[in-house]
């Protein structure tokens, strides 16, 4: 079933309609399912599709020439636009370092240029950011359009498990993001524990090798980084923190963490702009990536007992005891992407410009959200066994006078719902909103 992907679709099918010779680049994390908007894009299209492999330059071209002959071929049929779909094209360069040269010489050639839409797919995030345009020379002006593809929203994934509560849904986000290679393993007749040790915790799991396998791709000495990873997984979040844990240079540090943002693996955290700026937290660094977060925080620390216990020990031990605390930040996504929606169709009291959370030295606010017309909407998620009361309320309330700002609105989340006196006052106030999480 092909779920999403309207904007990479809407992209890809109006660059063949256009005037200009279309040349896209389609980039993404390997198993982000760049393979199967190819697939759905080229469905009713005149297409040739080849995948890049490790070979060297002369065994790669015995197996990419006749690809080149079929496209030929079809070009000479086709009334419209062929269009040539080439996965994995970082890896084919890799052996050839020729290859950009011989695409820029094909398109000397009319038929190649007006007849014929490529299409690169490739895996390799940093490369295509960072050196792809300097190895494709003058080859790289031909380039119309960068399409870079991102995991699933929250929305899109539950799509995927429609016989899966809201709950289970959120656990499945955390453990594994919006990547559909990763959620295409999750078995619904299964419970989360189940499909945990069946994914992390057996010898031959699947997911066992997977973080090895996925930062390999991109990045060298993996010592420093698995080090990096494990400490930000801790979740302190301050850069002095990691600097202490480490004893790497502050230099060092940033190098490699920069490396680790434009993975889309970690970020620097930015605190919602306030008033009283000296009450922000800064220098803070977290992983964004949800599957890299649940690994480096309950398995890849304590791999020793995951060889030594059996799955179902390991699993009471290292995982079920956080696991549920684990998921707190997961929660607070969602909550933003709900709100982030609603701000999309206008269905909020104004429509905001710039949202984020609010890490204060007085406290944290899961979500605040500022219109240009200075308007603020603020949220809070409680993921928690019991209802949001009244007090934990007036509690936000007092936080956000601390911080010098007073909300226009307010959107209180939270897993058990609220207590009665909550929601008594909730529907005397019009600027409150409550919102359960089967709501989402």
């Amino acid at each position: 079933m092909f779920v999403g992907r309207k904007q990479e679709l809407s992209v890809l099918n109006s660059a063949y309609q256009g005037t200009k010779p279309p040349f896209v680049i389609l980039y993404g994390r390997n198993g982000i399912g760049k393979t199967t908007i190819l697939k759905e894009f080229s469905k009713e299209k005149p297409h040739v599709y080849y995948l890049g492999r490790e070979y060297a330059k002369e065994e790669q071209k015995r197996h990419f020439e006749p690809a080149l002959d079929k496209v030929l071929a079809l070009a000479g049929e086709s009334e419209g636009r062929v269009c040539f779909l080439i996965d994995e094209f970082d890896r084919i360069y890799k052996g050839n370092k020729d290859f950009f040269t011989e695409l820029a010489t094909l398109l000397t050639e009319e038929i190649w240029r007006e007849k014929v839409m490529f299409v690169l797919a490739g895996s390799s995030i940093q490369w295509v950011e960072n050196e792809m345009v300097k190895a494709m020379g003058s080859l790289a002006m031909r380039i119309t359009n960068f399409v870079k593809v991102k995991e699933f929203s929250f929305l899109e994934m539950v799509s995927r498990f429609p016989n899966s509560s809201t709950e289970d849904c959120i656990a499945i986000y955390g453990l594994l993001g919006g990547v559909p290679a990763y959620l295409n393993l999750w078995d619904e007749t299964k419970n989360i524990k189940e499909n945990i040790i069946r994914l992390f915790l057996g010898a031959d799991a699947p997911m066992r090798q997977e973080a090895y396998r996925f930062l390999k791709l991109d990045l060298r000495e993996l010592s420093v980084y698995n080090t990096i990873l494990t400490v930000l997984a801790e979740d302190e979040y301050k850069l002095n923190y990691l600097y202490q844990r480490t004893g790497f240079s502050r230099a060092k540090i940033s190098v490699y963490i920069k490396n680790l943002i434009e993975l889309d693996v970690a970020h620097k955290i930015f605190s919602f702009e306030i008033d009283k700026r000296e009450n922000i937290q800064k220098g803070l660094y977290g992983i964004c990536d949800s599957f890299l977060h649940f690994w480096y925080k309950f398995i890849y620390p304590n791999l020793s007992e995951a060889d030594w216990l059996s799955p179902e020990e390991f699993y009471a031990s290292y995982i079920e005891p956080g696991l549920y605390e684990y998921l707190k930040m997961t929660y607070v996504r969602v909550c933003r992407e709900f709100l982030n929606l609603m701000n999309q169709y206008k269905k909020l009291p104004f429509e905001y410009t710039t949202i984020g959370s609010l890490y204060g030295k007085e406290g944290f606010i899961p979500l605040i959200a500022k219109s240009e017309e200075g308007e603020i909407l603020v949220g809070n998620c409680k993921w928690s066994r019991e209802p949001m009361n009244e007090q934990e309320f007036e509690e936000l309330i007092s936080t956000m006078e601390q911080m010098g700002q007073e909300a226009d609105c307010y959107f209180l989340f939270s897993r058990e719902g609220f207590t009665r006196q909550l929601s008594v006052m909730a529907e005397g106030l019009t600027n409150v909103t409550l919102v359960d999480l089967e709501s989402l």
